[in-house]
């Protein structure tokens, strides 16, 4: 039994190793006490490179480190002992998240919370029946709209995933629903940065918009770091806030999955001893949100030292996430295939791209109208 253990952790060891070099050279490593600035340092010291690619397209070590990956991944086809490490790129971020508990109390977290939890609620209900709505006008299979309505309502890929059993969807309809909400991420992954940018967006109301407007878990982290790196003195308020929208919209998971698996038994009259309230929520609860809610704990509490200007424990924790989210977004877009994406057509990507399209828009005239420029 240890033997098998140590021998699956050796065969991740290559893959993370290279997710973990691709971050420093895109990062730097002067953390680790490596003579590199980084590409990001490299590229905004150079007058030639600094106009176009820093100020103008707005790169930085989270948006290289994901091209990067991408380029990678595309242009070469990577073994299978290489992938085993670049599989575990959502532990990473999962770990970078629950360490980012580490930048809030619990007053923070329910001033953010309340609205978050209304405003969250309010687009995961109307993105879900608008998906529906509009797959039931098109002529989608009831399963296949129904996890395609997972996904750009709460989580991209992993509401697809958990829905998928739950409504007994086809191996193709989650394959069609995954490639649709991977292609309109990684459109967002570019134009929400430079939209932000556009319509001088404060760090605060761009991330409650990504929380918000945003498919997928990565993306949102992905997007808010592009647009608010942030230090490890002074956090990314971005990301901030669009974590706390990002996490709520999460929670929401289960209950998403249960009331889908009961709408579909329903509608195809299959037997509902399938759906059991025990397995059917806790099943599907994120638990690495406890390990977040631990933090905020630790922090609210002061054991991790005092938050304003951070102690050298929040300063460690903070570059220590950083490089979590910098590795895990790596090998994310080391695993975004545009093979893969090209199986995005038809009805799916029709119906999943105008969903998306209109969540992102809404909340983005939500946050124009409502939204403050700080919390």
């Amino acid at each position: 039994m240890q033997r098998n253990i140590a021998s699956h952790i050796f065969n991740l060891i290559p893959g993370v190793l290279l997710m973990f070099a691709i971050a420093v050279f895109t990062m730097g490593g002067e953390d680790l006490g490596i003579p590199w600035p980084g590409l990001e340092t490299y590229l905004r010291t150079n007058p030639v490179t600094q106009k176009f690619l820093i100020e103008i397209l707005r790169l930085n070590y989270i948006l290289l480190s994901i091209i990067i990956g991408m380029l990678i991944g595309n242009l070469f086809r990577l073994p299978s002992w290489l992938m085993a490490g670049v599989a575990t790129s959502r532990l990473f971020i999962k770990l970078g998240v629950i360490l980012l508990g580490s930048l809030y109390s619990f007053v923070e977290v329910a001033q953010l919370g309340a609205t978050a939890i209304f405003l969250v609620l309010t687009f995961v209900v109307i993105t879900l029946v608008f998906t529906l709505w509009l797959g039931k006008k098109t002529g989608m299979e009831p399963s296949s709209a129904a996890v395609l309505a997972a996904g750009t309502a709460v989580c991209g890929v992993s509401a697809i995933v958990a829905t998928a059993p739950a409504v007994r969807a086809k191996t193709t309809d989650v394959v069609f629903s995954i490639a649709t909400v991977l292609s309109f991420g990684v459109v967002c992954i570019f134009l929400f940065p430079m939209i932000g940018h556009i319509l001088n967006l404060s760090p605060h109301q761009f991330g409650v918009w990504s929380g918000t407007g945003i498919l997928s878990s990565g993306q949102v982290l992905a997007v808010c770091l592009i647009y608010d790196p942030g230090t490890a003195n002074h956090a990314s308020v971005s990301l901030k806030t669009g974590e706390i929208y990002n996490l709520t919209r999460v929670l929401f998971l289960p209950f998403v999955v249960l009331a889908l698996a009961a709408l579909s038994s329903r509608s195809a009259r299959l037997p509902d001893d399938h759906i059991n309230i025990h397995t059917g929520l806790w099943s599907k609860f994120p638990v690495f949100v406890l390990g977040f809610l631990i933090m905020v704990f630790l922090t609210s509490l002061g054991l991790l030292g005092q938050n304003s200007p951070p102690s050298p424990e929040l300063i460690t924790i903070r570059k220590l996430y950083n490089w979590f989210f910098a590795i895990g977004l790596t090998g994310l877009g080391m695993q975004i295939s545009f093979s893969e994406l090209r199986k995005a057509g038809g009805k799916p990507l029709v119906v999943g791209s105008a969903a998306a399209f209109l969540k992102a828009l809404l909340a983005l005239l939500v946050v124009l109208l409502f939204m403050p420029e700080n919390p």
